[in-house]
């Protein structure tokens, strides 16, 4: 126990015992999964995997912190030693999670059924089911919407609602299903989550923030209490950004907008009937000596953003930029270490990621429907005269690349997800010149592994195309602005032709939910200064390469840190 203890208290990873096998199904394939999330977390714990059911009877003389069971059946196999062992550990303070057929274990040992106080009793046919948040000020579920997943819903016996507390259910036949709970146990905690039959769900994003923030509650995680103050910095009326900021962090549990910065007295007062109670600037240098600030949106034009961020980024504060990032590469990087040195977060406002249609192409890849994906198209655009304001002054926005073209290049960069070898690009000047934006521009990229992405942005375009067409060895997609992605696929042998819907998303919640986690609980964040970086290189490459009329690769530091 001694080691345990100096584990828990010391630094390094904890060491996390993950034990799989039983007749009935291949539950190692899930330990793969969990290696992986591992990794992604920057070495938080360190995973051991077994087959080997003595390893529960050496729990107390290990250095363990938490055990994960995963297993199916060995219902006669917990023996008195493996059975006090493992029980031991949890009642001297250890962790356990138990996922999914862990009910379905060691039956008869009802020592152990009544620590996991989850006993399986049966199943309906595999189908998909909502999962519904039953309580959402929990340290496993803050933050976490409901959500659907295909799965085995486990009905439970031996289970005490009275020696629980439920974060999950499900509905069935009039009756709620527990899916997710959590209790005490001596001075250790049991969680149990329900849902995992297969990598279906192993590999569902929600459940896997289920199985991490479970892991971290056995192990002594609580809820922060800190609350995360948010400033605004420009409350221009254009498409009411400063005012939907602002909102969407009020709406986030642990994030509170409490300042907005303007020159213009008129944006304040808005400021102020719309976000009451905020306080109000009309410089950055007053707002950057405000104490009870810890983030700063900036949502200057594009030119501005660079500049303003360094600043607050130098007086410690958090940054979520809109995008794009910035103008250039070179401004990207002095951003992104000033952020390194500085300890503060640094992100873009990449919200379109979540939009419906992208995340219903994202998925239709995900499930192999297209194969090998190795040609992308992408288009936005029309014929018009452009409007005369700041989004149409190349000195200010950056040029025409830089409005719906850094949402399309930061979408093609997670589609593709390979580094990116060469980009040409095709800039026209011929018609608009009452403005300084390009009429037309083009970037064409060429990736590590050969695919190859072309997107074009446009308002000299009389004949349009979709916005999205993209083809792999074993299918292709075309989509337009609506709600559904038209889906060609030789993928089961057969040729499949239909639409896909795709739910209505903008992202703001899912953005700032993330930026939430990451701040309060340490999770990944999604949109990261570096691959922010990435788009402008990408974009400013694309001018380059028309202006010198050759293909060029990007700047050296995108891919060297």
């Amino acid at each position: 126990m001694a080691k345990k203890a100096a584990a828990k208290a010391g630094g390094g990873p904890k060491k996390v015992l993950m034990l799989v096998g039983g007749p009935y199904h291949a539950n190692e394939h899930a330990g793969a999964v969990v290696d992986k999330l591992f990794k992604a977390r920057g070495g938080r714990w360190e995973l051991t995997i077994t087959f080997d059911l003595d390893a529960l009877a050496a729990l107390p003389a290990s250095d363990y912190s938490a055990v994960i069971i995963y297993t199916t059946g060995f219902r006669s196999d917990l023996t008195p030693p493996r059975e006090k062992g493992l029980l031991s550990f949890v009642k001297g303070g250890g962790g356990l999670l138990g996922v999914h057929s862990a009910a379905d274990s060691f039956r008869d040992s009802r020592a152990y059924v009544g620590m996991l106080n989850a006993e399986f009793l049966t199943h309906p046919h595999f189908h998909e089911f909502p999962v519904s948040i039953v309580d959402k000020n929990h340290y496993m579920t803050v933050r976490m919407p409901d959500f659907t997943l295909p799965d085995e819903m486990y009905h439970l016996q031996s289970y005490d609602p009275s020696k629980t507390h439920l974060l999950a259910e499900t509905f069935w036949q009039g009756k709620k299903m527990p899916m997710a709970f959590v209790r005490e146990f001596g001075k250790g905690r049991v969680v149990y989550l329900a849902n995992g039959h297969d990598l279906r769900s192993w590999n569902h994003p929600e459940f896997q923030r289920l199985l991490l923030r479970g892991l971290e509650w056995a192990q002594g995680a609580e809820l922060p209490k800190q609350t995360i103050r948010c400033g605004v910095l420009g409350y221009g009326p254009a498409f009411n950004m400063g005012k939907g900021h602002g909102e969407w962090m009020n709406a986030t549990p642990g994030l509170t907008t409490v300042a907005a910065c303007d020159t213009d007295p008129q944006r304040l007062e808005a400021a102020r009937k719309e976000l009451p109670g905020i306080r109000t600037f009309t410089s950055l240098d007053a707002m950057l000596k405000m104490k009870d600030l810890d983030l700063l949106v900036n949502i200057l034009p594009h030119n501005l953003h660079a500049g303003t961020s360094l600043a607050a980024l130098r007086a410690g504060k958090h940054i979520v930029s809109e995008k794009p990032f910035c103008i250039t590469t070179d401004e990207a990087t002095a951003m992104i270490r000033a952020a390194r040195r500085s300890g503060a977060m640094l992100s873009v406002f990449h919200n379109r990621r979540w939009d419906g249609d992208y995340v219903a192409i994202l998925d239709i890849i995900a499930r192999g429907l297209l194969g090998q994906v190795f040609h992308v198209e992408a288009y936005s655009g029309g014929y018009g005269r452009p409007g005369t304001w700041w989004r149409s002054d190349k000195t200010v926005s950056g040029g025409a690349m830089y409005d719906w073209g850094a949402h399309f290049t930061d979408w093609i960069l997670r589609l593709v997800n390979k580094k990116v070898a060469q980009v040409t690009g095709f800039y026209h000047k011929r018609l608009w010149h009452h403005v300084t934006n390009e009429d037309a521009t083009q970037a064409v990229m060429r990736f590590e592994g050969g695919e190859m992405a072309d997107l074009q942005q446009s308002s000299l375009a009389a004949v349009g195309k979709p916005k999205w067409r993209i083809l792999g060895t074993q299918g292709g997609l075309a989509a337009n602005w609506g709600e559904t992605v038209d889906v060609t696929s030789f993928a089961s042998g057969v040729k499949f032709e239909g639409k896909i819907p795709a739910k209505p998303s903008y992202g703001c919640t899912e953005y700032y939910r993330n930026v939430a986690d990451h701040l309060l609980l340490g999770e990944p964040l999604e949109v990261t200064a570096e691959q922010a970086r990435e788009v402008i290189a990408v974009i400013e490459t694309a001018e380059r390469s028309s202006a010198e009329g050759r293909s060029l690769p990007l700047p050296a530091e995108v891919y060297e840190g």
